[in-house]
C-alpha cells in the first residue's frame, strides 16, 4: 500500500468537512468510521499496470458486519493505477459511507436518502450514484431504472431487521453478461442476485458496466 491512498482519503474526507486522522493503515473519523485500503497488484497488461484496491469499512453503525469495497485500476504505473481505482471509489462509494456512517451531509446530487419498509421494521436507506464504466463514449446498460423498484421490494419483503449494506455490478460484452454480483454484508445474496440476472436490461455493443451502492441504517437516522 503506498502513502498516496492514505492522504487521498484524508483530503476527501477534509474537503467535506470531517475531521479524520490517521492510525496504522487506516484512515478514522471521531464517530468510528475507519477505512483501510488494500492494494492487490496484478499482472501488467500489454505493459499497462493494474492493481486491485480493497477498501475495508468498519463503523459502530454496522456492528459486526464485513465491508469490504472493491476496485480495479490501470494506469502507467501502479501508483497512477491505485488512483484510478481510488478515483472510482470517490465517485461511486465514498459519498454514501461519508454520509451514512460519518457525520457529515453530502450535496443533493452525490446521495439519495430513500424510506424502505419492512413488516415490523424499517430502514433509512442511503442509495449512491450509478458508477457506468464504458469503453465507447455513450454506451451504457439500460434498464437500472426499473430493476431498482424491484430490487426496494424484495430486499423489503426479505430482510432481516438490522444495518446492511449492498452492492449491485454487472458487466456486458457485446450484448452479453460477463459478469454479475448482488452482495448483501459481504455474501452473495441468492434473491437478490437471480432478480438481476433474470431483468431485461439493454446491453450495448463494446464493454460497460454499473455498480450501485446503498447502506440500510434502521429505524431512521
Amino acid at each position: 500500500m503506498t502513502e498516496q491512498l492514505l492522504k487521498s482519503l484524508q483530503v476527501s474526507f477534509a474537503s467535506h468537512g470531517v475531521e479524520s486522522e490517521r492510525s496504522g493503515n487506516a484512515i478514522r473519523t471521531p464517530d468510528g468510521l475507519a477505512i483501510e485500503p488494500r492494494v492487490l497488484p496484478r499482472d501488467a497488461v500489454g505493459g499497462t499496470a493494474q492493481v486491485q484496491v480493497d477498501f475495508a469499512i468498519e463503523s459502530p453503525l454496522l456492528p459486526g458486519l464485513p465491508f469490504l469495497d472493491s476496485f480495479g485500476g490501470v494506469g502507467e504505473t501502479q501508483e497512477n493505477a491505485e488512483m484510478n481505482a481510488f478515483s472510482k471509489f470517490l465517485q461511486g462509494s465514498f459519498h454514501v459511507i461519508a454520509e451514512a456512517l460519518a457525520a457529515h451531509t453530502c450535496e443533493e446530487d452525490q446521495v439519495e436518502w430513500e424510506d424502505w419498509t419492512a413488516k415490523g421494521h424499517s430502514w433509512r436507506v442511503c442509495s449512491g450514484p450509478l458508477l457506468m464504466i464504458a469503453s465507447r463514449a455513450g454506451s451504457r446498460i439500460d434498464g437500472f431504472q426499473d430493476f431498482f423498484p424491484e430490487l426496494n421490494r424484495l430486499f423489503s419483503e426479505t430482510m432481516a431487521a438490522g444495518p446492511h449494506w449492498m452492492r449491485v455490478f454487472l458487466g456486458a460484452l457485446d450484448g452479453k453478461h460477463v459478469g454479475s454480483e448482488v452482495l448483501v454484508d459481504g455474501e452473495v445474496w441468492p434473491a437478490g442476485q437471480a432478480l438481476l440476472d433474470g431483468h431485461g436490461f439493454t446491453l450495448p455493443t463494446g464493454y460497460s458496466s454499473f455498480r450501485h451502492l446503498l447502506i440500510a441504517l434502521p429505524g431512521g437516522r
